[in-house]
């Protein structure tokens, strides 16, 4: 088997945090605490109901950045969590099942699949009884995400690995109906769902997404599927991508001074402007989506809402971030974090977000052309990151060849 996996190596991972901050030529060496290592034994199932898979194409998303930059601090609520040695990269894959254990019915030998569990949880350690969160489907709030695998678990792998072996409580089965360019898109789509299924828009609300990657142009599809009569704004510095929103539903894009371009969007008062260039007006809008995360964007974001406005934090960095919260309670503020995806509620319907995303792929409700705009092969993964990192205007979905 070979992997692309982040080792927890406290040499490395200095390192990595210094050239990412002083010297980023180091990032592309055999330094950096993310590796790839084409050497590693196939493992054996560790339980019969597990399977092994073989990848087609896997995405590259922020956290593999995050894990490439070494971005986590010691300040961060997931520090004193025990994690093992190796976390594998890649969750936004395609693959095959190639081997099944004898206790595994829910796929079979050549099913398309992806992975939905991708955090660490009951399912997918094999512990039991599961937790009262993985038994209503919302894994992603685990309470056992500290505790060890009953198993003695060997180099498992993952999305950007050619093959990996996951419990099948683990993955999703795609739909016959997509393609794996589709079904590739179908994770990150699951979060832009859930992102907005969680606190459902009302119908005239003026909205703000701020950041236009993979993760905000899904919103944006969202917000018009769920909430049809909702203004929607864009905050994105890049041309194509703000085209790319208005061609997906996006009503306006914002520009100029974030200030005075939201109080005029949404009928606000003058802004006030105080030492140092410190800016605040009354009004604003409804709702927010940050899909950007850190210093900047929790600090503006919490001064463009309206009073009992809502803020919907999508985009994080795993580390602790400073901004005033003077709003929060000032203006008595909503906050709703959104972690990955989980169990909606949709008609009358309760179903994970997985199977709503690919019924809305498939009935083309939500469409995923012209997202993957580059392509690298698995080998090629550190040309994958250099080009994230420099974020041409163009880029919007890397995606990896694994085969």
């Amino acid at each position: 088997m070979k992997s692309v996996y982040f080792e927890k190596d406290i040499p490395r991972i200095l390192i990595t945090k210094f050239a990412a901050k002083c010297f980023k030529p180091l990032l592309y060496t055999g330094l950096n605490a993310v590796k790839y290592n084409k050497n590693l034994p196939d493992p054996p199932l560790p339980a019969d109901d597990w399977l092994r898979v073989r990848n087609i194409v896997s995405g590259l998303c922020g956290t593999d950045v995050s894990f490439f930059l070494a971005t986590t601090s010691t300040n961060s609520a997931l520090e004193p969590i025990p994690v093992s040695n190796r976390t594998y990269l890649g969750h936004e894959n395609v693959g095959v099942v190639v081997e099944t254990g004898k206790a595994v019915t829910k796929f079979k030998v050549g099913d398309r699949v992806t992975i939905r569990e991708y955090m660490s949880g009951c399912g997918n350690k094999g512990i039991k009884p599961r937790c009262r969160y993985c038994e209503e489907g919302n894994y992603n709030l685990c309470l056992n995400y500290g505790e060890p695998s009953p198993y003695e678990l060997p180099d498992t792998g993952a999305g950007w690995s050619d093959t990996f072996i996951a419990p099948e409580q683990q993955l999703t089965k795609i739909f016959d109906e997509l393609t794996d360019d589709q079904a590739v898109m179908v994770e990150p789509a699951c979060v832009s769902i859930h992102s907005v299924l969680m606190d459902p828009p009302a119908s005239g609300e003026k909205i703000m997404v701020l950041g236009c990657g993979t993760i905000g142009l899904g919103i944006v599809q969202a917000l018009k599927i769920i909430q049809p009569d909702c203004q929607v704004w864009v905050m994105e510095r890049m041309k194509p991508k703000q085209e790319f929103a208005l061609k997906l539903g996006a009503d306006h894009v914002l520009t100029g001074d974030p200030y005075e371009a939201a109080s005029k969007a949404t009928g606000g008062s003058r802004v006030y402007t105080g030492m140092g260039g410190n800016k605040m007006f009354f009004g604003g809008f409804d709702r927010i989506y940050d899909c950007v995360g850190g210093n900047w964007s929790n600090h503006t974001c919490l001064r463009l809402l309206a009073p009992r406005g809502t803020l919907i934090k999508v985009g994080h960095h795993m580390r602790g971030v400073k901004f005033d919260e003077t709003p929060v309670w000032w203006q008595e503020l909503k906050l709703i974090g959104i972690d990955a995806h989980g169990m909606e509620e949709w008609q009358g319907r309760r179903l994970y977000t997985f199977d709503l995303a690919q019924e809305w792929i498939r009935d083309g409700l939500y469409t995923t052309e012209g997202f993957i705009t580059h392509r690298f092969p698995l080998d090629d993964y550190k040309k994958a990151f250099r080009l994230a990192l420099q974020n041409p205007p163009d880029l919007i979905k890397i995606v990896l060849d694994c085969n």
